[in-house]
């Protein structure tokens, strides 16, 4: 798993979360109460849009463009029958956040085989 230096925790204080490009895929990183971080991409399945430009109340967010819903923890559409966000894994050294190239999912699958 290769892994990129992103951010550092500094970055996120008294913010909930910050966005990135990463190969040309839109993600953010969120900061938890627990002081652990996740990563999930944050463009809607529907047209691509910033879902962090919506309404994020807890772990919903609601696309601004055309109300899809998302869980922004897990990455499961809540509105559509829709492919999930995809997540990437985070890991913290020292206070440098790091996250994956590859999205969790497609990490597993080449563990597998």
């Amino acid at each position: 798993m290769t892994f990129v230096r992103i951010a550092n925790t500094a970055d996120f204080d008294g913010k909930r979360f910050r966005r990135y490009t990463l190969l040309a895929k839109k993600l953010a990183i969120f900061k938890e109460p627990d002081g652990t971080y996740y990563a999930i991409e944050i463009a809607c399945k529907h047209q691509n849009w910033d879902l962090t430009t919506g309404r994020i109340e807890g772990d919903i967010a609601t696309c601004p463009r055309h109300g899809w819903v998302y869980n922004i923890k897990t990455g499961e559409c809540l509105s559509h029958s829709s492919a999930p966000l995809r997540r990437y894994t985070v890991k913290v050294e020292g206070d440098e956040i790091w996250v994956s190239l590859s999205p969790i999912e497609t990490e597993q699958r080449h563990e597998n085989h």
